[in-house]
C-alpha cells in the first residue's frame, strides 16, 4: 500500500500540470486516495516509515496544486475579463 500511495501521488502530481479542469479534479481525488493508502500502511506497520512519507508528502502536494490550478485559473479569466 505504501508504493501505491507514492504511484498515486505522483499521478495526482502530474494532472496537477495539464490544462483540463477535469483532469485536475479528478487527480485531485487520487491524490486523496494516496493519502488515505499512506495513512492505512503506517498503521499497518510502522517500519514504513519511509515510503509512507514519501507517499503523504506526494499525495498532498498533488492534492493542494490540483485543486488549487483550477481556482487561480478561474480568478485569472475574471481578471481579464474585468480589466476589459
Amino acid at each position: 500500500m505504501d508504493i501505491l500511495s507514492i504511484v498515486l501521488g505522483v499521478l495526482s502530481l502530474v494532472t496537477a500540470f495539464t490544462p483540463f479542469i477535469w483532469l485536475q479534479v479528478v487527480g485531485g481525488f487520487v491524490g486523496i486516495a494516496g493519502v488515505v493508502l499512506a495513512r492505512r500502511a503506517k498503521k499497518a506497520d510502522y517500519r514504513k516509515d519511509l515510503t509512507t512519507a514519501i507517499g503523504m508528502l506526494c499525495s498532498i502536494t498533488g492534492v493542494v496544486l490540483c485543486f488549487a490550478a483550477p481556482v487561480l485559473s478561474v480568478l485569472s479569466n475574471i481578471a481579464l475579463l474585468l480589466m476589459r
